[in-house]
């Protein structure tokens, strides 16, 4: 049958104005053309859909089986509409968030938590894979912020400043170099390092490993470790020393046998993006409250409400803290340098 959106919509009307006058009102069309339009839908079903007494139109029995379809076929249109105009609006739909390098997101819960108060139909979703290649996955759309330092000259990816951070080392307080007041790149010579790993296809070496190849510096053994929880464990068990954002590392401190380090001045402050490849309201949103949050406004979550907003990436981290609260073994657990680099920028 070849039956229009516009046919639903005249039975529709008709069955409630009762007259052709009226419904062509309503229709914003002529008693004529009006009267045309139900003459094709009858002709095409080769039935009648109103009876006509007078003025009058009364729905036929196979009209009042054709209004039911009309009724829910145009409930569901407007439904549609309200759920796209909500979506282009930036009321509903969902954001997949990821940071390059790191594996913890103890910043995110207040942001969401704020977000949320005034866009409560987002649904935030943390995708921990795309920190190891977070720019291929907003290009490929599986991505659609990404907290990122490393830029791709690319005209689809858009880069918008967020915040500003330094580089320490974090010590064991047991460890010699922790009497220092500032440490040097030459200080992680002989030393166990722990660094997260990091994808050459970058073409971005991190800092500190220009900085150590640079200066001739050999640590006795450079440890690569996917998990921050993982590194700041191994650090608190006195396996060696990492290098970590003073941001990331400040909520790892209380209640942990270890202390961070400002590196030598030489050792640039670092600047942070929000890669984005769409530009929709509800990204813009969430920019914004990222912004808030690194510029210090008050965005604080209570712990029963940071349980809830993190479980998807709690419950992920949760296998790293096992891990991690068993005495660590230095032959079972470090990873020598010469393993194989894996997909990881720092």
């Amino acid at each position: 049958m070849n039956i229009a959106l516009h046919h639903f919509r005249l039975v529709d009307t008709i069955s409630k104005d009762g007259t052709l006058t009226k419904a062509a009102k309503t229709l914003h069309l002529t008693q004529s053309a009006l009267s045309h339009q139900l003459k094709e839908l009858e002709r095409e079903l080769d039935v009648e859909i109103f009876d006509r007494q007078g003025k009058r139109l009364h729905l036929s029995e196979q009209g009042y089986r054709f209004l039911r379809s009309s009724e829910k076929i145009l409930a569901e249109l407007k439904s549609l509409e309200e759920d796209i105009n909500n979506y282009k609006n930036g009321k509903t739909g969902k954001l997949s968030i990821s940071m390059q390098c790191y594996t913890a997101y103890h910043w995110l819960p207040g942001i969401i938590k704020y977000y949320k108060k005034r866009w409560p139909d987002i649904n935030i979703q943390i995708l921990s894979d795309a920190t190891r290649r977070p720019l291929e996955y907003l290009m490929n759309g599986d991505l659609d912020i990404g907290i990122i330092r490393t830029q791709m000259v690319n005209t689809k990816i858009r880069y918008e400043p967020i915040f500003v951070d330094r580089l320490t080392a974090v010590i064991c307080k047991d460890h010699p170099l922790a009497k220092k007041d500032i440490i040097e790149i030459s200080d992680f010579q002989g030393e166990e390092l722990i660094l997260p790993l990091y994808d050459p296809s970058y073409q971005d070496t991190p800092v500190i490993e220009s900085l150590i190849q640079a200066q001739q510096v050999k640590p006795k053994t450079l440890h690569r470790i996917h998990y921050t929880d993982a590194a700041i464990e191994m650090v608190n068990a006195g396996l060696g020393i990492t290098v970590m954002a003073d941001w990331i590392v400040e909520p790892y401190l209380k209640d942990r046998n270890i202390v961070v380090k400002p590196l030598h001045h030489s050792v640039a402050k670092r600047a942070w993006y929000a890669a984005t490849c769409k530009q929709t309201p509800a990204i813009l949103n969430f920019l914004e409250c990222l912004k808030m949050y690194f510029a210090g406004e008050d965005m604080s979550v209570d712990e029963t409400e940071k349980k809830t907003i993190m479980q998807e990436h709690v419950a992920q981290q949760q296998k790293v803290a096992a891990a991690s609260s068993i005495k660590f073994h230095k032959e079972a657990i470090l990873f020598n340098a010469t393993q194989d680099i894996k997909n990881y920028q720092y």
